[in-house]
């Protein structure tokens, strides 16, 4: 079972027994997700809110999830291609022991 913690525009914030789960009232099914913090949810929704594109993956993923604008989502997916491209730093001598 659930119970709604908060209402903020279309945005829905349900409780469970493991997570918070961030529901689009406007949307369907598929348009929510799950977070392990009350506060995650709160800054997740005022990023949607303001159109901010979110720094964090996971963020960026439940972000583009969850909205329902098509040109949000559009710029979401576009930083996501981008994020997959870039150049991470490997550190080839981690773990060497002397």
């Amino acid at each position: 079972m659930s119970r709604v913690v908060g209402v903020i525009d279309e945005y829905k914030i349900l409780e469970t027994a493991r997570d918070y789960i961030i529901v689009n009232t406007n949307g369907k099914y598929e348009n929510h997700g799950h977070f392990k913090k009350l506060s995650t949810c709160f800054v997740l929704i005022r990023l949607m809110q303001r159109k901010t594109i979110p720094n964090k993956p996971f963020m960026l993923e439940a972000a583009r999830r969850i909205t329902t604008d098509a040109t949000y989502k559009e710029v979401l997916s576009n930083k996501q291609q981008k994020n997959k491209q870039r150049q991470y730093y490997y550190n080839p001598n981690k773990g060497v022991r002397k």
